[in-house]
């Protein structure tokens, strides 16, 4: 079964950026996790105890670079 092969990969818990692409692990069971890469915070689900899933983005802490 797939799901399976996913959870035993050595990519588990592994999630892309959608704003820079940037593959990164957020902490397990965490709900929000910032990309290492850009900085933007993303909302996490987990469907499986190792399968990480970006949910939406946390748009109150984006970086806007108007920073006066």
């Amino acid at each position: 079964m797939k799901t399976i092969k996913i959870m035993e990969g050595s990519r588990g818990g592994e999630v892309r950026c959608l704003a820079c692409f940037m593959r990164f692990w957020p902490r397990k069971g965490t709900e929000r996790a910032k990309c290492p890469g850009c900085g933007v915070e993303w909302k996490i689900s987990w469907s499986y105890p190792r399968t990480a899933k970006i949910r939406g983005s946390g748009w109150e802490t984006y970086p806007t670079g108007d920073k006066i």
